[in-house]
């Protein structure tokens, strides 16, 4: 599943909206510009540490600097998840990689859209996450460059050399855009989302341009023409159904999860906020529509009624049972509950055991 990352490059001002911003994306990105290997220049660390510190969010840091080890030093205390450099600020490429890695932190290469793929294949191998621009480096608001020949060269790489190097978009990324870059692990929208006055919206926007994905027709279809043509054997078709099913059932039930995610944005007031408290959405009003109850050691302490539903497909179907999961006798939902109000967990539940994923 894709994840989304907030840029906050055009509210780097504003505290609170940064604030709000973290809230509603899965992860953070920092943007650090010196003003040298870009035209525009960002506000120095020391005077964003502040609101850094703040974050609840899981955040990379992408640097588009000329002294990047400077900058490395700078950003460390406050434990990104990854440093990324531009190919193009430097040409001791390995030696910043294991700076990075000396560090304790995850490396990743940025590189623009004019910058061939291919030169950064040698140090692959090396890196956490490759980003890939899809505007120049440098300011935000530009529209989208169509990069995906990188991404799928990226892509194939990884899979023919068995690496598992996170990819990441960033640039002119909007709810149409994103369907071009919808294979990669990490997208970043910035000006899409902090130009509105409702973040939690544009967000849904953006996740709800990913949903469709392949359907347990399609997953088995590959595996029925297969056996037509005597490729593969009849243990291996078995096998390879049973994997398909379970592949595609774990995609459902993250598709679920997305939905419940999505009426959380919808409705912040019904998110718990103590560990007695949860939520619990069945299919249908996930679908359709409905009344939303936070409950608080089996009380009801508020409610909402669901002005449309629309959170999942339609007819949306459990491939453990080929049979659309709101036709569950056993009921199938998703229930929110939180350990201390910030971190929010998100389970579904089967009714019976034999619907839930299994292999």
């Amino acid at each position: 599943m894709v994840k989304i990352a907030g840029s906050f490059l055009k509210i780097q001002s504003d505290a609170g909206k940064i604030g709000e911003l973290d809230k509603v994306c899965d992860y953070i990105h920092f943007d650090v510009m010196d003003g040298k290997f870009t035209e525009n220049a960002t506000f120095s660390i020391d005077k964003m540490k502040n609101v850094i510190s703040e974050l609840k969010k899981p955040f990379d840091v992408h640097l588009m600097v000329y002294d990047i080890k400077k900058y490395v030093d700078e950003v460390l205390p406050f434990n990104p998840s990854y440093i990324i450099f531009h190919l193009e600020a430097t040409d001791d490429i390995e030696e910043i990689i294991t700076y990075i890695h000396d560090k304790g932190c995850k490396a990743g290469i940025a590189i623009n859209p004019d910058t061939l793929v291919s030169k950064i294949y040698p140090y692959l191998d090396k890196l956490d996450i490759v980003l890939v621009m899809s505007v120049k480096a440098g300011a935000g608001g530009q529209p989208f460059i169509d990069i995906t020949n990188k991404i799928d060269d990226l892509i194939r790489y990884r899979d023919d050399n068995n690496l598992s190097y996170l990819i990441e978009v960033d640039g002119g990324i909007n709810d149409s855009t994103i369907k071009l870059v919808r294979d990669v692990d990490i997208v970043v929208a910035g000006s899409f989302i902090t130009s509105s006055d409702n973040y939690q919206g544009q967000i849904y926007k953006l996740k709800k341009s990913l949903r469709n994905g392949f359907t347990l027709a399609e997953l088995l279809g590959v595996i029925v023409v297969l056996a037509i043509l005597g490729l593969v054997a009849v243990t291996t078709i078995d096998n390879n159904i049973k994997e398909s099913r379970y592949d595609s059932c774990m995609v459902q039930k993250e598709t679920l999860i997305e939905g419940a995610k999505m009426v959380m944005i919808d409705y912040p007031d019904l998110l718990p906020t103590s560990s007695n408290m949860s939520v619990t959405m069945n299919v249908s009003t996930l679908q359709d529509g409905g009344t939303v109850q936070l409950l608080q050691n089996g009380s009801v302490i508020n409610s909402k009624a669901l002005t449309n539903g629309g959170y999942i497909p339609d007819q949306l179907v459990n491939p453990m049972t080929d049979k659309p999961f709101v036709s569950s006798a056993s009921g199938v939902s998703v229930v929110v509950t939180t350990s201390n109000g910030s971190d929010f967990d998100y389970t579904v539940k089967f009714g019976n055991a034999s619907e839930d994923c299994h292999k």
